[in-house]
């Protein structure tokens, strides 16, 4: 039997549909009050408390109303020792429902009052609902607004509505500034403003604030979306109404998919979507892809960050986006784990998938793209072929052809040297001799592996194994490694380009910029089966990962040289052809896997790459103790400097303890283990190692990088004299070797060392020019880590505002890279000096994000830096509890909390900013003093 019960209008109950007559007054409020927690006992003093809210009443009242509500619902009304229960699914509750789902349509028709039929104990729950309401209204008018619809007067209406909802105000400014009426947006930031101070007593949000800004710099960005996304080279040919499908459901739903056969125009149609969205839209290419960290480092890596999964939710919670992720196929259950987890993660994310087959997720949109109709066939291949020939000729071959895009571009091609009537007739007899009948995938798919193995076999013998090598290849070749690889297939050197450019002008090899070729997928995978069929897939692959360790043999050595940027810019193209080389080598070549790991393994620290450790420690396995002593230890070395930087002390620590049991007498030990314990902030220890390090070391790079570690130590110390002492050896080795990432670490030592010694202008101008050269050189997160010590510094020079407003810019640039931590550590020195401002609101919402990492990240001093100003902001503000903040640095002593703040701030916060945090609170320490007597 099946109830439906209705709460937000007049009360209804349905059992199968028909309705049920409910006894009215405390009767039916009885029922409302169960219905809110259907399934759950709710014991009898609570609904008495509710109902008759506190005159007095006995529980035989109680009783004589259930046995009313009993007899007009006798099969759902329960009672136990627990109190009373509606024995009814959650789901049957029209208003549980819209709280669970907030897409349920009911709740935004409602007019006036939520659950009329309840008391002043519905309050709660009627908040919750309308805020519930609210938010699907915005979320309806945010889906309009994303297709182009003008909902100026409906948003106004809205704002009327509900004017203290800021998600409402920033819609209807973002759609009076896409209507060009950049004034009125202005204006109507205005009235949000004067709204929410005059009623409220408070200023608006950041977001709105941001809006605001935006609006007055004309930002394009508030008219166009932004992302990866890349243009398209030629026209979409009969696709107009699938587009304009795929645009209004991304306008509706979470998750759409295009699915149909490989060539069909899957990836062209999304890219055509996300190019008509004015959100960000991200595409991710998979067809490299094998694991689920392959999809998952595709994810970030499309997205730019170098962090793991946190760093990715930080990203895609930060802002409206469509995630395009292309060629789900041959790896459907990754995909759709990682969907599901950054659906769940990020409630403004949406995600358009192709694939050949759906991901049968849960809520999932499936778009089936057919092929073209023959009217659009015919338009694209007369478009696309030089000589397009007769037009009952063309009709004929794009009908046998069954209008599969890739299919028609194919043939369109071979117009070059065949008449269209020939062309037909031959694709007719491959069809029939490349026709699998055992097979039980699509016709169509069927089609195109006949149309790519006629096409491949009217290819020169050389250009086939041109395909065969450039299939060994997974993210793409440049030229000299396409040659490699012919080489070993026996293709002479010098028909190398000849060759690779033949198969480009037949349209079976894509040329991207720079010049770089690559395969479709299908082709690609067709390609892969023709080598192994040679016999010579073994040949290929080795050849393959033979480049690649010809190229590892010189990374590090150019990476830490004036071709630097050279080096890191083929460590970052090159990536999934390096996890490509080394899987392979894991099972035949181990020992040429760690060569190429560890020739990698400095480029994947510069760069900041945290799946480096995974894959030198893979490397390290596969390759087993059979392996050199010092590249056994080389690779547990790199891995522990990655897992400090990504904040993993303890397996790092454990690496190089390992690595020195190996090479005893390697500088390299000590200096990277004091690398780890900087991170837990054992600045003596570090001190030791290096001092250590710099007896062993003979080489100036080392040298170098193990006097930085010793200066770093010393000034977080605070011993200013060895720290001078180290900047003199990092000033002596940094001028011999010529590595511009230890160039920039030089100026940010003396940057960090004139803020110790009170040079703030010298600091702001050193560490400056060390944030200046990162960006410039595309060290990112080096430069948003300068670039939240240059706040400090500007601070410190008394330039409160430039530093705020440089501490905003590295904290946005360590969102943008993944760096939470870094982010973190960027709003508590944020919030001190907005506190010093005087702008406690904003100093709160930075204290309180900070605050909330760090709670998660298990604490440390920065949590302890952070709780000490808010717990100063509360007792200023007179907010209640500002003690309890401090929790076990008050113990039980009765003094102010300020006192207690200021203690614990001088206590607890980092050697190197200790006279900073004296002076910037010692007025208030001295007033503090005053009012105690």
């Amino acid at each position: 039997m099946r109830y439906d019960i209705s709460l937000l209008g007049p009360l209804e109950v349905r059992r199968d549909g028909e309705p049920v007559a409910v006894p009215g007054g405390k009767t039916a409020e009885l029922l409302v009050r169960l219905a809110l927690e259907a399934g759950t006992f709710i014991p009898a003093h609570r609904l008495i408390d509710d109902l008759w809210a506190g005159a007095p009443t006995t529980r035989n009242t109680l009783q004589q109303k259930v046995a009313r509500l009993r007899s007009a619902l006798p099969d759902v009304i329960e009672s136990g020792e627990a109190g009373y229960r509606l024995a009814v699914a959650p789901e049957a509750v029209d208003a549980l429902r819209a709280l669970r789902d907030e897409e349920d349509a009911p709740l935004e028709r409602v007019r006036g009052e939520l659950i009329p039929a309840a008391g002043d104990w519905a309050a709660a729950h009627r908040t919750q609902l309308e805020e519930t309401r609210v938010k699907a209204v915005e979320r309806r008018f945010a889906t309009r607004l994303r297709l182009g619809e003008d909902v100026i007067v409906e948003l106004e209406e809205a704002v009327a509505a509900f004017p203290y909802h800021e998600g409402l105000w920033e819609l209807l400014i973002t759609a009076l500034y896409r209507a060009r009426r950049q004034a009125d947006a202005l204006a109507a930031y205005q009235r949000a403003r004067s709204r929410l101070h005059d009623d409220l007593g408070l200023e608006p949000g950041p977001q709105l604030k941001e809006l605001e800004r935006r609006v007055l710099l004309q930002d394009a960005r508030l008219r166009a979306g932004r992302g990866n996304l890349p243009s398209l080279t030629a026209s979409l040919v009969g696709r107009e109404a699938e587009l304009q499908a795929v645009v209004a459901l991304l306008g509706q739903h979470r998750l759409v998919e295009l699915v149909g056969p490989g060539g069909v125009g899957k990836t062209a149609l999304a890219i055509a979507a996300g190019q008509a969205l004015d959100d960000t839209a991200w595409l991710v290419r998979l067809e490299a892809a094998r694991t689920a960290d392959d999809v998952f480092d595709a994810v970030l890596a499309a997205l730019g960050v170098t962090g793991g999964e946190p760093a990715l939710l930080e990203r895609l919670r930060s802002a409206s986006a469509v995630v395009i992720l292309d060629n789900c196929e041959h790896v459907v259950e990754h995909a759709a784990a990682l969907v599901r987890d950054m659906l769940d993660a990020a409630w403004s994310l949406r995600i358009l998938c192709t694939s050949q087959v759906p991901l049968e997720l849960d809520g999932e949109i499936v778009l089936e793209l057919a092929p073209l109709a023959l009217e659009d066939a015919v338009a694209l291949f007369t478009q696309r072929a030089p000589r397009p020939g007769a037009p009952d000729e063309v009709s004929a071959l794009c009908r046998s052809l069954d209008g599969l895009p890739l299919a028609i571009e194919l043939a369109a091609a071979r117009t070059r040297t065949l008449p269209v009537a020939d062309i037909a007739r031959r694709l007719d007899d491959r069809f029939t001799v490349l026709t699998d009948p055992a097979s039980h995938k699509p016709e169509r798919r069927r089609a195109l592996k006949a149309t790519i193995g006629w096409s491949y076999d009217l290819l020169f013998p050389d250009d086939q194994r041109g395909l065969w090598a450039l299939a060994t290849f997974a993210g793409g070749a440049s030229l000299p490694a396409a040659e490699s690889v012919l080489g070993a297939l026996d293709v002479p050197a010098t028909a190398a380009i000849d060759v690779v450019a033949r198969l480009a002008s037949r349209s079976l090899v894509i040329v991207d910029e720079p010049p770089r070729y690559r395969l479709l997928d299908s082709i690609r995978a067709f390609a892969l089966d023709a080598l192994d069929a040679a016999g010579l897939s073994g040949r290929g692959h080795d050849a393959h990962a033979a480049w690649y360790a010809a190229r590892a043999a010189g990374s590090t050595e150019g990476v830490r040289s004036a071709r630097q940027a050279q080096h890191l810019a083929f460590a970052r193209a090159e990536r999934a052809n390096l996890d490509a080389a080394l899987a392979w080598c894991a099972e035949h070549d181990p020992r040429r896997g760690l060569v190429i790991a560890n020739g990698f393994g400095w480029a994947w620290i510069v760069l900041g790459d945290a799946r480096g450790a995974q894959r030198l420690l893979g490397a390290l396995a596969a390759a087993g103790d059979g392996a050199p002593a010092e590249d056994r230890a080389t690779a547990l070395l790199l891995a522990a400097w990655i897992e400090a930087s990504s904040g993993d002390l303890e397996p790092a620590r454990r690496h190089v303890a390992d690595a020195a049991a190996l090479a005893p007498g390697d500088p390299r030990c000590a200096y990277y283990l004091a690398y780890v314990v900087s991170h837990h902030g054992e600045w003596e220890h570090a001190l030791a190692l290096t001092a250590r390090a710099r007896a062993l070391a003979d080489d100036p790079w080392d040298q170098a990088a193990n006097a930085l570690f010793a200066a770093r130590a010393a000034i977080s110390a605070g011993d200013v004299e060895r720290a001078r002492d180290a900047r003199d050896e990092v000033e002596h080795w940094v001028d011999r070797v010529d590595d511009p990432w230890l160039h920039v670490r030089r100026d940010a030592m003396r940057g960090e060392l004139a803020r110790v010694e009170r040079r703030f202008d010298d600091a702001v101008h050193h560490i400056g020019r060390a944030a200046e050269i990162s960006g410039r050189l595309g060290f990112l997160q080096t430069e948003a880590y300068q670039l939240t010590s240059l706040g400090r510094a500007q601070a410190q020079a008394g330039d409160d505002a430039a530093g705020a407003a440089t501490l905003e810019l590295g904290i946005a640039k360590a969102l943008a890279t993944g760096d939470v931590r870094l982010a973190a550590l960027g709003r508590v020195h944020l919030g001190r000096i907005l506190r010093g401002l005087g702008r406690t609101a904003e100093a709160r919402t930075a204290l309180e994000a900070a605050a909330a990492f760090h709670r998660d990240a298990g604490g440390g001093e920065q949590q302890a830096l952070g709780d000490c100003l808010l717990a100063a902001l509360d007792a200023a503000e007179g907010v209640s509890g500002a003690k309890a903040r401090l929790g076990a640095f008050l113990g039980g002593d009765d003094a102010p909390v300020e006192v207690f703040a200021l203690d614990a701030l001088g206590r607890f916060a980092e050697a190197d900013r200790r006279m900073e945090v004296a002076s910037h609170f010692i007025s208030e320490r001295d007033r503090v003093d005053r009012r105690a007597g």
